[in-house]
Parts: structure tokens; sequence; C-alpha cells
């Protein structure tokens, strides 16, 4: 790389019902970075290809991700392209902003950590302007039990349990820096931020609360499904459109000149 060579970080938010997940699949597959990558070539006029940080399933929301791009065309400033971009986006794809990073700056291997939420509509009848964005259970839930069996999911843990069939790392230990439990209205919803989340981490965790909350399970089950490290002790996965990628976390030195984590 010479130094007319950018590297440009883009924070991205979009609506995941009209798309088969994030990643880029086999041509005619509607995804999310298949559209941003092509309003990127088109504007900054040469192939490339985008780094996400995080692949969301189909479905899944976001109004953080975070991608990553290289490119040597200097002529259109941060704003510009931004604003460019989001010309030739569709009305479920924004890029909330673009800012210039270190070229040693990468969207996922920086990343020190993500915030997820997951909505759950409570109330019996379903709200249709909330269609696809929030996961319609139809029956109240103890979100008091549920805060505590989330508690007990804090700290570095073996998240086996938690992790779906499509699972391909080997180390399932995670950490979990905060797991919390709002209530309001007709709406639970289940925040989490962790230092890294295994396939289906999240949507598990959040049909597991559930089965807390609604009496079928006590507090303490968590504890036990942590211990046995066995998918089947968990509850259900919860449906997609519950969740939301809201955030994904760097540290200070990811964005400083010297960084060398390629």
């Amino acid at each position: 790389m010479t130094d007319s060579v950018r590297n440009l970080m883009l924070v991205i938010a979009y609506d995941g019902r009209n798309y088969h997940g994030w990643q880029r699949q086999a041509d005619g597959i509607e995804t999310v970075q298949l559209r941003v990558e092509d309003a990127l070539r088109h504007v900054l006029r040469h192939p490339l290809t985008i780094q996400g940080c995080s692949r969301t399933d189909a479905g899944v929301h976001a109004q953080g991700q975070v991608v990553s791009v290289k490119t040597g065309n200097s002529a259109i400033p941060a704003e510009g392209l931004r604003r460019a971009l989001n010309s030739r986006l569709p009305a479920d794809i924004v890029v909330r902003s673009v800012r210039d990073v270190p070229l040693s700056f990468n969207a996922s291997g920086n990343a020190c950590g993500k915030t997820y939420r997951y909505r759950i509509y409570t109330a019996p009848t379903r709200p249709v302007e909330l269609a696809g964005q929030v996961y319609c259970y139809g029956r109240r839930l103890d979100a008091e039990k549920m805060r505590q069996a989330a508690a007990r999911l804090t700290g570095r843990h073996d998240f086996a349990a938690f992790a779906s069939a499509g699972e391909e790392r080997e180390n399932t230990v995670r950490t979990i820096f905060s797991c919390t439990i709002s209530d309001v209205g007709d709406e639970v919803e289940i925040w989490v931020r962790g230092d890294g989340f295994l396939y289906n981490m999240v949507r598990n965790i959040a049909g597991t609360l559930v089965e807390v909350g609604r009496g079928h399970w006590p507090v303490s089950r968590i504890d036990d499904i942590l211990a046995g490290c066995d998918r089947v002790l968990a509850g259900p996965t919860a449906p997609p459109d519950g969740l939301t990628l809201m955030c994904v976390h760097y540290p200070p030195d990811a964005f400083y000149e010297d960084n060398k984590n390629e």
C-alpha cells in the first residue's frame, strides 16, 4: 500500500427483514454486504471487498454494524462519501458515519466487544407497526426472574450450551460484561455486552431467559446450563426478528497510526 491509500471505517444501520443476512453469498442472494459493496464500487469506482465486524443472520437488524475498506480514491471527503453512498442504498440500509482510520485498522480484527439488544413483545395482540422488529411472544413474562437469571450469565464462562450446531470455532469460552433486562410497557428487552459471541448465542440466551420468565425453569437453571456445556440443556433459539446489533466496541489504540493488528 502507498501513502495515497485510505482506510475507511463505516458505521451502518439496517433492517434485516429483506436480506439473507449480512455476508455476501451466491449470485442472486440478497445480502446487506452485497448492497453496500455495490454502492461503494459505484461511488469509489474500483473493485473492492469490505471487512464487516459481525455476520448477522437473516432477519437480524443492526444499528451499529462496522466495516472497513481500503481505497485509493482520495478525492471524496468522508462526509461526501456518506451522502453519496446513502443516495445509492435502499431505504432499509443507511451509512450513519464514515471516517478515515489508520491503514492497520480492521473492523473485525480490532474489535474488543459488541452489544446486542433483543426485544420481546408480551401483549396478546401483535403490534403491526413493529412487525419484524420484535419477537411477538404474546404472554407476560416475569422480568425480575429474567433479571436474576441474566446476572448469572455475566463473567467468563464456557458458553458451549448457548452455541447452535453451525458453530465452527473450537474455543467456546467468552466473557459477558453485562446482561441486563428492561421491562417497559408491553416490551421486555435483553441487553448483552460481551467480548465475542458464538453462533446464535444471543438468540439462545434470549430463548433461555424466556423459559425462566414464563416460569418453566428456575433462575438456578442457568448455572446447570453453563456447567453442562450441552446445547440440549438451554432454551430454544429465539426468532431473529427481535435481535439488533447495537454497537461494536474498539480499544482507543485501534485508531492510532502505530497500531499493528492487521
